[in-house]
């Protein structure tokens, strides 16, 4: 049995505004990862199995390893499509945020300025930490291992219980299976596997999924991965590691997008490292990436350094206007002020 988590008045007071809405648009964060691929256009295939109509626009373009997802390719970029993207904002009677607490999380390309300014409802299904307040009816649950396992509740209610369709199935497995790394982290909670074996009864082949995604890679992809473990640096009295990548150390491998996901948890193997930082240069921008074991609190990391945040075991955040070894010195240079949080880690992982 799959314990109740969400608040059903909640989510029917969404339905209701689903129900009353003919055009509607679903957004995910800038930079967008499996659980907001697969949050979005699991929505978008149920909304149309409504008979909406219903359209995802996302920031930035998402790894190429996504693509085979049912739906995927109809997704509007803004950054590509920003003409086409503003239109269907503006002609939306209803937005659905998936995956971010707050709409700046939407990127600097004017794409928070657009939602902003419109005037239709606004449904939130996020499993961040202090959502902003943006909508009219927020769900927001950060104990979810995932936007797309809170997806599943939200529509097990909208459904009368019943099973999703497969393509819905899918997306939300995807998504489900990204953001817990194969289910590795942040995925003790019995209820996901009770969920995971509904999707399955629902149609989906999980093993051609996990295919799908991490038997995707280049070659030059692996390249750049051995490369980064020669630069990755290791900080024993804190059990941390850090690596970085220049664009131009990027580009020698043939860089595309989603080809450095997962570098960032490949130091956490190591016995005694605890705490986990990728730090890599984007287009005016260096974007950072931390993962942690135990109880280490990556995401305070993050939102007292990088004007980010996230989860207790990975989070994330930017600098801009900064060059790459600034930001990684000031990495270092705090990490004295978690010493107490090291310590504990350590303790449990030398015992």
């Amino acid at each position: 049995m799959i314990t109740s988590k969400v608040d059903e008045s909640l989510a029917l007071q969404a339905k209701e505004l689903v129900m009353q809405a003919n055009d509607i648009v679903i957004t995910a964060h800038v930079s967008p990862d499996g659980d907001a691929v697969g949050s979005t256009l699991a929505m978008c295939h149920y909304l149309k199995s409504l008979g909406k109509k219903a359209t995802v626009v996302l920031p930035t373009a998402f790894p190429a390893f996504f693509k085979w997802m049912p739906g995927a390719r109809d997704v509007i970029i803004f950054k590509d499509r920003r003409r086409e993207a503003i239109t269907a904002l503006n002609q939306a009677d209803l937005i659905i945020a998936q995956d971010y607490n707050e709409v700046k999380r939407l990127g600097e390309e004017g794409m928070p300025n657009v939602v902003r300014a419109t005037k239709c409802k606004k449904v939130m299904i996020d499993h961040h930490l202090n959502p902003e307040l943006f909508a009219d009816v927020t769900i927001s649950y950060p104990l979810m291992s995932s936007t797309c396992e809170l997806l599943y509740r939200v529509l097990q209610i909208w459904n009368g219980g019943q099973l999703v369709q497969k393509d819905v199935a899918e997306c939300i497995y995807t998504g489900m299976m990204t953001d817990t790394g194969s289910f590795s982290y942040n995925s003790n909670d019995p209820d996901i596997y009770y969920i995971v074996a509904d999707l399955i009864k629902a149609g989906i082949d999980k093993d051609e999924i996990h295919r799908n995604v991490f038997n995707n890679y280049t070659a030059d992809r692996y390249k750049m991965m051995g490369y980064a473990l020669t630069k990755m640096e290791i900080i024993p009295e804190y059990g941390a590691s850090i690596i970085t990548m220049s664009r131009a150390e990027l580009n020698k491998f043939n860089y595309r997008k989603g080809d450095t996901e997962g570098f960032v948890n490949m130091p956490l193997s190591i016995k005694g490292v605890c705490f986990s930082a990728f730090l890599k240069e984007e287009d005016n921008l260096i974007k950072v990436s931390l993962r942690s074991q135990g109880e280490f609190p990556c995401n305070i990391v993050a939102s007292e350094n990088f004007n980010g945040g996230g989860h207790l075991n990975a989070s994330g955040g930017e600098a801009h206007g900064e060059q790459l070894e600034d930001v990684a010195q000031r990495l270092r240079d705090a990490l004295p002020r978690y010493k107490e949080y090291f310590d504990r880690e350590l303790a449990k992982l030398t015992d």
